[in-house]
């Protein structure tokens, strides 16, 4: 008798729901992530130091980053934003060990506690972009 309750059990058993596929739960992480790239904006930041030397702040900068401190007038220094005026550019040009070209950049901030020789790390925005947009650039 057991036999045959536990055969009706099995062939009266109730197929699983479609969510339960795995190819439809790939197909769902897969939608909500290419979602997630062409919705999400990043903004991206150039990070450096600078020292404070006669009231103006003297930052040394990648040439291909000089065009951040063109566009922008705004950085970020211990999270408080201040304004800048870029007063001038080195004509030297110094390279590093992987020939990456570097100048000095002197800035007049406002607001800013002026004490020679006191290190700043700098924080400037760069670009705002889609997440795509920077896996194209990287891929």
């Amino acid at each position: 008798m057991d036999d045959i309750l536990s055969l009706d059990i099995i062939i009266n058993r109730k197929k699983y729901p479609c969510i339960y596929n795995t190819s439809l739960i790939i197909t769902i992480i897969l939608l909500i992530f290419i979602y997630i790239i062409f919705t999400y904006k990043y903004q991206t930041y150039y990070i450096t130091k600078g020292k404070m030397t006669n009231n103006e702040l003297e930052l040394l900068v990648n040439t291909n980053d000089l065009k951040y401190l063109y566009h922008h007038n705004m950085l970020s220094i211990d999270n408080k934003n201040y304004s800048y005026n870029l007063i001038s550019i080195s004509d030297e040009i110094y390279l590093d060990d992987s020939y990456n070209d570097y100048k000095y950049v002197y800035l007049k901030i406002d607001n800013l506690t002026n004490i020679d020789n006191y290190v700043y790390e700098i924080k400037i925005e760069k670009e705002n972009k889609l997440l795509a947009e920077y896996l194209k650039e990287y891929l």
